[in-house]
């Protein structure tokens, strides 16, 4: 694996992480999605078939797994 675009480390483990995502005005939440976090600063990667597999989970609108109310804070 290539050199981090943000820190410049290399190192990095393989974990489970949740994303959320605004699509269409619509925010949702994406759990277990497998990715490559650095260890230096936590950035988190996906690979091609997960970034396509996320994305047509939610640009097709399929049916949650779970509902979860969000706060909304404005800075």
């Amino acid at each position: 694996m290539s050199k981090c675009k943000a820190c410049g480390g290399s190192e990095f483990r393989r974990e489970e992480v949740k994303e959320v995502f605004h699509v269409n005005g619509h925010y949702a939440l994406v759990e277990h999605i497998p990715a490559t976090v650095r260890m230096q600063c936590g950035e988190k990667t996906f690979d091609a078939e997960t970034a396509e597999g996320i994305r047509k989970m939610l640009h097709e609108r399929r049916q949650p797994a779970r509902s979860v109310a969000m706060d909304v804070f404005a800075y």
